[in-house]
């Protein structure tokens, strides 16, 4: 996908994040597709740029990917994909014959039913609570402060106040992720049987349903659950995963493995560059105060 600053009418705009596991998705299928157009990063990490009044009127949900293309927003991710393969050109990724496409879209709708975000951050929640639990009481007071300047959002703000407050909620039940681990060995046991003797998940060429899957295989290995599958334990998936991180459109995308924590951390400066600036001063001051005694 070549993705540049300029872009024409035709082109699309991506509203992205590198390691947003949904904005992968879209990635994937731009990539392709082959298409060109223009990234415009939302930083949903210590930023959290998703509650900015700007982008709250371009998508109320607060939530990344959102896709722009001749002035029409599309805001969800598996609607994203829809309008990809049904008005720009490029490859198809939805089968014409009616028996494939069904077959696609349960495919595809077994993937969009798993929370990946409740798994991702409950696994967070489990390795160190306090880090989950300050992330959320931070989106809370952002939320609130950004509601409060904006009335003309309040609506929108008071849903997504609630919906990360249900979030938060889910994130403290401590069956939540053992739970999730089950579901993910009866989706993969039926994942491998559906692989066998396949190139592909669907029919002999590349879907939607191989870009949804390719992108949680691969947020699966990023949270070192690789082993699911390696060594034998479903060769059909490991067969298939080691084909899809062959394709170009894996290293195009990029299907990010591991977080980059330079990218996690020029983010937290800037969130917090008023209390760095601070505590470097007050530091400052404290030892030109015991210098002046000497």
């Amino acid at each position: 996908m070549a993705m540049k600053k300029e872009t024409t009418a035709d082109e699309v705009v991506l509203y992205d994040y590198p390691f947003s596991y949904n904005c992968q998705i879209v990635r994937l299928a731009l990539c392709e597709k082959d298409l060109p157009g223009k990234t415009i990063r939302i930083d949903i990490g210590p930023m959290m740029e998703q509650f900015k009044p700007s982008f709250m009127r371009l998508n109320p949900s607060g939530q990344v990917p959102v896709l722009l293309h001749q002035n029409k927003v599309v805001t969800q991710t598996l609607e994203i994909l829809h309008y990809l393969d049904q008005y720009l050109p490029g490859t198809q990724l939805i089968p014409s014959a009616t028996d494939n496409r069904s077959a696609m879209e349960k495919w595809v709708a077994m993937e969009r039913a798993f929370p990946e975000a409740d798994f991702t951050y409950g696994l967070l929640e489990q390795g160190s609570g306090k880090i989950v639990a300050r992330d959320m009481e931070h989106r809370k007071r952002l939320i609130e402060k950004h509601m409060a300047v904006n009335p003309d959002l309040a609506d929108c703000y008071k849903l997504k106040l609630e919906a990360v407050t249900d979030w938060q909620m889910r994130l403290r039940d401590p069956d939540l992720v053992d739970r999730l681990v089950d579901q993910i060995y009866k989706m993969l046991d039926e994942l491998e049987q559906q692989l066998a003797g396949r190139d592909f998940i669907v029919t002999e060429n590349y879907t939607l349903a191989d870009v949804v899957w390719t992108a949680f295989l691969a947020r699966l290995e990023m949270v070192g659950f690789k082993r699911m599958w390696s060594f034998g334990a479903r060769p059909n998936i490991e067969e298939y995963y080691i084909r899809m991180k062959q394709r170009s459109s894996f290293a195009c995308a990029p299907i990010h493995l591991k977080s980059s924590p330079w990218l996690v951390i020029g983010s937290a400066i800037k969130a917090f560059r008023l209390q760095l600036s601070l505590s470097l001063g007050i530091g400052l001051l404290a030892l030109l105060s015991v210098l002046a005694l000497f």
